[in-house]
């Protein structure tokens, strides 16, 4: 139920965020919000994430759809073990639907988070469900890193995992 919940989450505030984009700026515009450091820019990214494989919109599109799946059987798998784990596949979950809808909708995704230094090099731009991708597949890994270190460290005998939960390996005597 969480892992809904937070893609739900996601995805509202993804189309909200790329809706007011459209809506208010023209592409190619910026607007500063920390100066140059940040700006505001509406962007068309016919590729994936951060502006790799662009026109590849049917390719993304499929592997989105893939993804989806990966992350709902993941869940089975791997969340009910962590509220952690489960919001981070939430994350993911929303953040590959937040662009299929884009892909499927327009051929292209609606980019406009744009960082970078004043005057030099830029960041490629990004959006809501790109951040919640990365973050969530930073988190995961993470969660995952740490409980398996703890289920192989000292103390794995405990019988509880590093993430709070009781594991399901009874300790042998």
């Amino acid at each position: 139920m969480l892992v809904a919940i937070v893609a739900a989450i996601v995805f509202v505030a993804d189309r909200i965020t790329k809706v007011l984009v459209e809506s208010k700026l023209p592409v190619g515009s910026s607007i500063d919000i920390a100066g140059p450091w940040i700006r505001i820019s509406h962007v068309t990214n016919t590729g994936a994430a951060f502006g790799l494989l662009p026109e590849r919109t049917t390719l993304l599109s499929i592997l989105s759809v893939g993804a989806v799946f990966v992350i709902v059987f993941y869940y089975r798998r791997l969340a009910a073990d962590s509220r952690l784990i489960a919001a981070t596949l939430g994350m993911q979950l929303g953040g590959a639907l937040g662009n299929l809808v884009d892909r499927i909708g327009q051929g292209y995704v609606v980019d406009f988070v744009d960082v970078g230094i004043p005057d030099g090099p830029r960041f490629w731009s990004f959006n809501v469900a790109d951040s919640s991708i990365v973050v969530g597949i930073i988190s995961v890994t993470v969660l995952l890193w740490w409980q398996e270190r703890a289920r192989s460290g000292p103390g794995a005998r405990s019988g509880t995992t590093s993430l709070g939960r009781a594991s399901s390996a009874q300790p042998r005597e």
